[in-house]
């Protein structure tokens, strides 16, 4: 156990300087619990300041509640301040995220308030080296970079505050070694009984694919992703800081002469720098179009110049227009302006004529009134030939048409609401004319 603490001690005080404050984060598990016994254990040596942060997740009713007490306990033992949080669940962070990365962002965002409230400039956290294998394969499913590939490092700055560092001294240590120092120096813990659920993925690798790779490929598979991991992680770091040090240089070399994997690097430091939220698709588009404007949301437009330099372009809020038109088509041709558009119909029994520029639909399924408006978020398609309805926002996204150009886009319902044509797309399945189709609707339009 000795040499144990004595080698935690060597990995903390390569991360803390000498009267450091340091906030631990403790749920009251076997890694945190380690990770708070041996900071205490040596916090005199190096005159650091300890104090304890426990975020409660209330996911587990009252287990949940014994960890809180549990932890309570054990840092007035240690005569540690400690401060307690509880999550208020956001049903819209939830839904966007997931609930364990929605847990997380709240713990975190905690966790930056208790660190204020002590004073402290890191936040330690248990993270250790079987996290590291589980988060290599978790962010390897994800399609990750040489970053994200590249593991939780020792030291990063906070996303919120970066005048607080986040801290992790036990990385280089195994679930065995922290159970076998838990086990020979009488550290209590407690077992997080949804570690055990393979609902949740990040449980499903730790329970279920690493030891079938073990079992099936390879015995000493955690040393294997450890050493990918570093190669990875000096590799991605190299090209970061090539990226970074060519958009600081007062005289460049030409974007197109640096290496791909710079130029994405390039391309992701100046996205952060925007505060856009880097994603493979976007950098993959920024890197081959020149001047052609990606859209970050309904407000901001993102485009790269020759150069390699990224403009960020701020439009108006885009509203939805309500405006609708009712018509009735005739046997005789009759003519209606509706948005930017202008609309020909007529009604006759005859099929589709030679020459004939426009659309030929089954008039009688479509009824006696046709509904013009425009998009609408929630609206669903059922293009020709297609086996089902698709949202239109993702058939209109499909068709490379943008935001504001939806908006202006105009569909065409039955009476009862249904669409059954969109501009500038095909018509719908259920307009279509059969061997059966005994009235047909003549449909021109154009631009005005």
């Amino acid at each position: 156990m000795a040499d144990l603490l004595k080698q935690i001690e060597s990995e903390a005080a390569e991360l803390f300087p000498v009267k450091s404050s340091i906030l631990v984060a403790v749920s009251g598990g076997l890694d945190s619990m380690i990770l708070l016994h041996s900071l205490d254990a040596i916090s005199r040596k190096f005159r650091w300041r300890i104090a304890v942060a426990h975020f409660n997740h209330l996911l587990r009713g009252a287990e949940s509640d014994a960890d809180q007490c549990f932890v309570s306990k054990f840092s007035e033992q240690l005569k540690l301040k400690i401060t307690l949080g509880d999550w208020v669940k956001d049903p819209k962070l939830i839904k966007e995220h997931g609930l364990e990365m929605a847990a997380r962002e709240s713990r975190y965002e905690f966790l930056g308030k208790a660190a204020k409230k002590h004073r402290c400039k890191y936040i330690a956290t248990a993270h250790h080296a079987d996290d590291q294998v589980e988060n290599f394969l978790w962010r390897l499913m994800r399609g990750a970079g040489g970053k994200g590939l590249g593991g939780i490092q020792p030291l990063s700055g906070m996303k919120t505050d970066k005048n607080i560092m986040l801290a992790r001294p036990l990385l280089n240590f195994s679930k065995n070694d922290l159970l076998y120092f838990a086990r020979t120096s009488s550290v209590p813990f407690r077992e997080d009984s949804t570690n055990t659920n393979t609902k949740y993925l990040r449980n499903k690798i730790r329970r279920r694919l690493v030891p079938y790779l073990k079992r099936h490929y390879s015995l000493k598979l955690e040393p294997s992703i450890l050493q990918s991991q570093n190669l990875v992680r000096t590799e991605a770091d190299y090209s970061s800081q090539s990226a970074q040090d060519w958009l600081e240089a007062d005289l460049r070399c030409p974007f197109t002469n640096l290496h791909k994997a710079v130029q994405r690097w390039v391309i992701w430091h100046q996205l952060v720098n925007l505060n856009i939220k880097p994603q493979y698709g976007m950098i993959e588009t920024l890197l081959y179009s020149v001047n052609e404007p990606f859209s970050v949301d309904e407000n901001k437009r993102v485009f790269r110049s020759p150069e390699g330099i990224l403009c960020l372009k701020r439009v108006r809020t885009l509203s939805y227009d309500n405006r609708q038109a009712l018509i009735q088509p005739q046997k005789k041709w009759t003519t209606h302006n509706f948005g930017n558009l202008r609309i020909q119909c007529r009604i006759t029994a005859q099929q589709k004529p030679d020459h004939y520029t426009g659309e030929i639909f089954d008039a009688k399924r479509l009824g006696n009134n046709i509904l013009l408006r425009h998009w609408q978020a929630g609206d669903y398609f059922h293009p020709i030939g297609n086996h089902s309805p698709s949202k239109l926002q993702d058939l209109l996204t499909n068709a490379k048409i943008g935001a504001h150009d939806k908006r202006l886009s105009i569909i065409a319902c039955t009476d009862t609401g249904t669409p059954f044509w969109v501009q500038g797309l095909r018509i719908g399945e259920l307009a279509k004319t059969t061997a059966q189709t005994t009235e047909f609707l003549h449909w021109k339009w154009a631009n005005i």
